[in-house]
């Protein structure tokens, strides 16, 4: 499954970002063909869309709404809505998990 990892060393969660997308990979049983890509410029945060660090694209896919009315930008860190309800860095596993599984369904 091709996934890409978005992210900006700017935003403190980057790493356990990684970390936790590798985790609901196992989780869900998928082999992930992985690609880790800084974004560093404006232009570049326009051009792929990037809504904050880290950003998951699963298939080409972004597995969170984009926010609106915000600006690409490349050095802002993004907001997940967690399944409580609450506001968080990163999202909940089980909804990488999801995203994953759905992917690799589609695909199969």
């Amino acid at each position: 499954m091709a996934v890409r990892y978005l992210f900006n060393r700017t935003c403190p969660s980057h790493e356990a970002g990684l970390e936790l997308l590798l985790r609901a990979g196992r989780a869900a049983g998928v082999a992930i063909d992985l690609e880790v890509y800084e974004v560093t410029a404006d232009e570049e945060a326009e051009r792929l869309r990037f809504a904050g660090s880290p950003t998951y694209l699963v298939a080409g896919r972004d597995i969170a709404a984009l926010p609106q009315d915000v600006p690409f930008a490349a050095e802002s860190c993004r907001a997940y809505r967690l399944q409580d309800g609450r506001i968080g860095p990163l999202p909940d596993i089980d909804d990488l998990v999801a995203a994953l599984a759905a992917a690799e369904e589609e695909t199969a």
